[in-house]
C-alpha cells in the first residue's frame, strides 16, 4: 500500500486511527500502534527511560532502524549481523531489550562487539500509546 497509494488509512480495531500520505504516517504516527504498522524492519519500541531527554510523560520511545545513531550514547551489544546486499542490519541488545538498526554495508562489526547508540528523530508515546512531544520527528 505504501508504494501504490497516495493516501492510506490505518485501522485499529475497526476504527480509523490515522489517514494521510504514506510518508506522513511513517514519519509522524499519531500512536504507538500506528508506528508499529509501517516499516521493515519494524520500529524499535523501548522504555523511554533507557535514553536521557525523554519528555516526562513518555513511557515508550520509538526509534526506526534508520534513526538509531551510532558512535555515542548508551552501550549496546551486537548480537547478530545480517548482510543483505544493499543494506546491513545490526541486531543489538541494550539492557535486556532487542534493537535492530541499519549500518554501513561494509561494516566490520561482529557479534559480541559493543557500540554506543542514541536515538535520532525519536518518537515518544505516553502510557496509553498516544504520541507526545513536539519537534521530535525527522
Amino acid at each position: 500500500a505504501m508504494t501504490m497509494a497516495t493516501h492510506v488509512g490505518v485501522l485499529d480495531q475497526g476504527r480509523l486511527a490515522q489517514f494521510g500520505t504514506p510518508r506522513e504516517i511513517y514519519e509522524s504516527p499519531v500512536s504507538q500502534y500506528v508506528a508499529s504498522r509501517l516499516g521493515l524492519p519494524r520500529i524499535n519500541l523501548l522504555p523511554a527511560g533507557l535514553f536521557p531527554g525523554a519528555p516526562s510523560a513518555a513511557k515508550t520511545i520509538g526509534m526506526r532502524p534508520e534513526h538509531v545513531g551510532q558512535g555515542e550514547g548508551q552501550p549496546a551489544e551486537v548480537t547478530r549481523v545480517e548482510h543483505l546486499g544493499d543494506q546491513t542490519r545490526l541486531h543489538l541488545r541494550l539492557e535486556g531489550h532487542d534493537i535492530v538498526t541499519l549500518t554501513d554495508v561494509h561494516t566490520t562489526h561482529q557479534p559480541g562487539d559493543r557500540i554506543a547508540i542514541a536515538p535520532r528523530a525519536a518518537l515518544y508515546f505516553d502510557a496509553a500509546g498516544a504520541r507526545i512531544g513536539q519537534g521530535d520527528g525527522p
